[in-house]
């Protein structure tokens, strides 16, 4: 089945950057329509009825935080990812209340983005099948044994809902701290996340919702695995299989956690060796990415973070093959485009500059005249 996502955002590149970042086909997902506000958001909810709602926080009219109000009202079943600019705690927790299944920060990182749905997904997924029968085992065995979501359809009842916003603002805050050292490769890092999760599940639940606490801690760590081993390029059979035997629908929140903790330390590392297997830098790779990209928020740092070295060497590395540092080669893509921008004379020297990735015009103004020796209104008046 393809579940169709509704984008609602004020900024049409903010919208664009969510088609280009999700992996629409692997996911199984659509996107049925976009919108560029809350009121209109829900003007479409009543034309397309989509499963999913990928919707940013500050919008004029109906703002984000009234839209989840009038989504969580009108269209409970529905799905929300929340996206904001802003690390504002109001808006996480309204994002909580209303039962998002994630927190995104902007600028979107791709694995959060399709943890995030993927998650959506699964929630979606669980909530139209049937109830499991646990009486009997099958009397024939299957031909092949279930792996991931499959394996936990099979052997789990359905994960626990989280009826407490403090245990699931609590239950959020850990994910992401597991997910921010499963991406810096920390194998510790993640264990003792996992191990404060657990310890806190423990206090904090009913026996209920402990029923199905093992399906919510293996779907979530599961969504967050898969994007993370795609963009690693590892196999994550291997370190996956078995899991359901680990963390039964009877493992207390800590044996879960363990068992969870031990499979994506597994995955930090089989990341690592790929990535030391990779000993020369795919410098031609790093060149074009930022030709792609010199637009956004690029620095030393956040490269180096997506190519796994340090800063120095990449900084190294990068001028001994191109010519030039990492910073000056951004600005000079930067500069390139904006001047053709404008002697296209097709937008404005505000737009030009916000197009190549300003959003200081005075500063871009500096740049310019730094790089041509004329302002951008001299070269526009000149021609």
């Amino acid at each position: 089945m393809t579940y169709n996502v509704l984008i609602v955002d004020d900024e049409p590149w903010s919208r664009e950057i969510v088609k280009g970042l999700a992996d629409w086909e692997g996911l199984g997902l659509a996107v049925a329509g976009e919108a560029e506000d809350g009121e209109e958001g829900m003007r479409r909810m009543r034309e397309l009825a989509p499963h999913i709602v990928v919707t940013d926080m500050r919008m004029p009219g109906l703002s984000g935080k009234e839209l989840l109000n009038e989504l969580g009202a009108r269209f409970p079943a529905a799905k929300i990812v929340v996206m904001s600019g802003y690390d504002d705690f109001a808006y996480l927790k309204q994002a909580i209340r209303s039962k998002a299944v994630d927190y995104l920060l902007k600028p979107l990182d791709p694995a959060e983005l399709n943890a995030a749905l993927a998650s959506c997904v699964r929630e979606l997924e669980a909530a139209a099948a049937p109830s499991p029968a646990f009486a009997a085992a099958p009397s024939v065995a299957p031909a092949e044994p279930a792996t991931g979501s499959d394996a936990i359809a099979a052997v789990w009842p359905l994960p626990t809902a989280f009826a407490d916003s403090a245990v699931l603002e609590r239950y959020a805050l850990e994910k992401r701290r597991i997910y921010a050292s499963l991406q810096e490769l920390d194998r510790a890092g993640i264990a003792e996340a996992y191990a404060a999760l657990g310890r806190y599940l423990a206090r904090a639940l009913s026996p209920d919702e402990l029923k199905g606490l093992p399906a919510r801690l293996a779907q979530d760590a599961l969504a967050m695995l898969e994007p993370f081993a795609s963009g690693q390029g590892i196999d994550i059979v291997p370190i996956w299989r078995g899991i359901e035997e680990r963390i039964g629908p009877g493992a207390s929140p800590e044996e879960a956690a363990m068992a969870l903790a031990e499979r994506l330390g597994e995955a930090a590392e089989a990341a690592a060796k790929a990535i030391r297997g990779r000993s020369r830098l795919d410098l031609d790779e790093i060149r074009a990415y930022i030709d792609a990209h010199f637009a956004e928020e690029l620095t030393l740092e956040s490269l180096s973070h997506r190519y796994f070295v340090s800063k120095e060497h990449l900084s190294r590395a990068f001028k001994a093959h191109v010519g030039t540092g990492i910073t000056d080669y951004v600005t000079m893509r930067r500069m390139v485009y904006a001047e053709a921008l404008l002697r296209e004379g097709k937008v404005s020297i505000k737009q030009a500059a916000k197009l190549a990735g300003y959003e200081d015009l005075a500063y871009f103004y500096r740049v310019f005249k730094r790089r041509f020796g004329i302002s951008p209104g001299e070269l526009r008046g000149g021609e």
